[in-house]
């Protein structure tokens, strides 16, 4: 479409005829064949099919007032997420208390108003399949439902204040967003079904109050940015508003087109750090970009593109995220149905090998999915470096060693620079611990700490949030080092670690350099049980009083006077850490939370106490006898 007919179609109310904003009648008719020749694709429609049937039946009505921040759904306690018992009712799994109230029902009134979104979507996609009016008329009640409640909703955020940044259906204009865009969708493929003071009434007090919520609210180069730009940019498309399109994509401070150029580092890797925000923001970006190609703007560029492939460079060998920063990231088969569209549209064959390893059973899959995918092994076999980025992942057929080295992240980094995850004989050994919900203490105490991380503490303070900087990358045939700094993190402390992997050995050199004395403590934590060569003492309470130190518990300790070991054991596999003798070392274990805060997870820390030091240890995987 060119710029004189999207103009007449936005001028007219409508993005084009036959565009529904997620979808097209060509896209229907392709989908609809996919569905009569591909068994993954007949299964992908059975399921939207159920769960239009079932929005039919069993929807809630849409809530008397908003919802809040999930973030606050876990127990203050023990970090656990609750389990809901019944509206009003919300249960630690850890400790059995059981919280009432607000927060806690306001977060399952959230769910309700999400749930309503979505159902909202697919009833107007079933309508589109099907042609059955039953279909259309329910996703229209929903959204003139919402069109009678939404303006008397109060704005309030996370903490119930009426301020910017709060939202009307939901606590904040990030979820805001994330529940306006579905309805967009429903909006655009049935509107055709509903008379004009019915699509009047859906534009002026629902979906334009929303996208005047979510526009009040201005970020910069950020994931909720993206949400906010794919929501307001939806509802222009929608009700015929280019000033919106205009806004969401071509802004030169938060626009698509700024995210894309600013946000993106050279990598591919989303400026955050984090594989579950570099995700999020994925998810944030394309329903905009689908939207603005079915409106003739082309939004598909090769920086873009390059989202797609720092997910499957940073990848352990059995697709797992290393883990790090904010949100451990998950398996990339997870993410397989973004894949779906961007193999259809950029035709990568490192995509379609992704898809060729799941079930394609996913919505995207039925729209987008292309009939035939390559095969072929998902995670790279060398070692890659994102060096803008400040991340690289060692790999030997033996073993992989993921780094994390440079840029910080945001709100959204953790302190732990020259932090690394290990994995070897087919499990994870070295671990980050991601993060918790929010909303409880523990997140902050301990998952947003140095001493959770395989990195090394200064007199049990935290990093600052500086970068770190590559010293030294070479690969042969034969090995990978990595040599990375810190040398800002901590006042007149310069942090080195040098890494060499060659088969299931890692030779991990970490130089602590300063003109005074400090604490240095090195740290390790992986899954399994833990024993050392040593004669370790118990000792009463934990490792410390704050900065993460409080908890670990669990704590014995020994002096180290000559060359010792400390071995993990599970049931498959064992790693071996090798410790080269330092006068002064003092070995201490203890147990401390894991990615599950319900769950304790060995943690080993060497303690030395001098201007200078080197922790020279080497890491070796084995795989143990059946």
């Amino acid at each position: 479409m060119n710029a004189l007919a999207l103009w007449i179609a936005l001028w007219a109310g409508q993005a084009a005829p036959g565009n529904y904003l997620l979808v097209d009648e060509a896209c229907l008719r392709a989908a609809q064949q996919k569905a009569e020749s591909q068994p993954w694709a007949r299964r992908a429609l059975q399921q939207l099919l159920a769960s239009a049937e079932q929005a039919l039946r069993e929807l809630a009505p849409v809530p008397e007032r908003g919802g809040q921040w999930p973030h606050w759904y876990s127990c203050p306690r023990d970090g656990a997420t609750l389990q809901t018992l019944s509206d009003t009712e919300h249960r630690c799994p850890v400790c059995g208390a059981v919280y009432t109230g607000d927060p806690y029902d306001a977060v399952v009134i959230y769910r309700v108003h999400n749930r309503l979104s979505r159902a909202a979507r697919d009833l107007g996609l079933v309508f589109r399949f099907t042609g059955r009016e039953e279909f259309a008329r329910r996703a229209a009640r929903i959204l003139t439902e919402y069109a009678d409640r939404y303006r008397s909703y109060p704005r309030h955020n996370i903490y119930g204040e009426d301020k910017v940044g709060g939202a009307k259906a939901t606590a904040q204009t990030l979820d805001e967003s994330v529940w306006l865009i579905p309805l967009a969708w429903a909006y655009a493929l049935v509107r055709e079904t509903m008379d004009q003071e019915a699509r009047e009434h859906v534009e002026n007090d629902l979906l334009l109050p929303a996208a005047d919520v979510i526009r009040e609210h201005k970020l910069g180069i950020h994931n909720i940015q993206c949400w906010k730009n794919s929501a307001v940019g939806l509802v222009g498309l929608a009700t015929g508003r280019q000033e919106l399109v205009d806004e969401a994509i071509e802004d030169p401070e938060r626009g698509f087109r700024a995210q894309i150029a600013r946000g993106v580092t050279a990598d591919g890797l989303w400026w955050e750090g984090s594989l579950g925000y570099h995700y999020y923001t994925m998810q944030a970006l394309w329903p905009l970009a689908e939207a603005a190609r079915l409106a003739g703007i082309d939004l598909y560029t090769d920086r873009y593109r390059s989202l797609f492939d720092a997910p499957l460079a940073l990848a352990l060998p059995n697709g797992d995220s290393p883990g790090f920063n904010d949100s451990a990231g998950g398996n990339l088969k997870s993410a397989a149905p973004l894949y779906e569209l961007a193999y259809a549209r950029w035709g990568e064959p490192a995509y379609g090998r992704l898809l060729s390893h799941t079930s394609r059973d996913s919505l995207e899959a039925l729209l987008w999915g292309l009939p035939e995918v390559p095969e072929g092994p998902i995670v790279p076999a060398e070692s890659m470096l994102l060096a803008e980025a400040g991340y690289a992942v060692l790999r030997s057929p033996m073993m992989t060693v993921a780094v994390r080295f440079g840029m910080h992240g945001g709100g959204h980094g953790h302190p732990d620079k020259l932090n690394i995850v290990t994995f070897g004989a087919g499990r994870l050994f070295g671990l980050d611990p991601g993060s918790i919900n929010y909303g409880v203490p523990l997140h902050r105490e301990w998952y947003r700490s140095t001493i959770a991380h395989n990195t090394v503490s200064v007199d049990e303070q935290l990093q600052a949030n500086k970068d770190g900087r590559l010293e030294r990358w070479e690969v042969t045939d034969q090995e990978t080092l990595l040599a990375a700094s810190a040398h800002t993190v901590y006042p007149g402390v310069r942090l080195t670690r040098t890494l060499r992997l060659r088969g299931a050995r890692l030779h991990d050199r970490f130089e602590c350099v300063s003109e005074s004395k400090h604490i240095y403590d090195w740290a390790f934590h992986a899954d399994g049980r833990l024993t050392t060569s040593l004669p370790l003492e118990p000792r009463e309470g934990p490792l410390g009083a704050n900065n993460g130190y409080q908890h670990i518990h669990g704590v014995a300790a020994a002096v180290a006077a000559q060359a010792w070991r400390a071995r993990w054991d599970t049931s498959d596999a064992t790693l071996t850490l090798q410790f080269a003798p330092e006068p002064g070392t003092e070995v201490i274990t203890g147990l401390a939370p894991g990615r599950n805060p319900a769950q304790k997870v060995p943690v080993l820390v060497v303690r030395r106490r001098a201007r200078s030091t080197t922790f020279d240890v080497t890491h070796e995987v084995a795989a143990r006898e059946q």
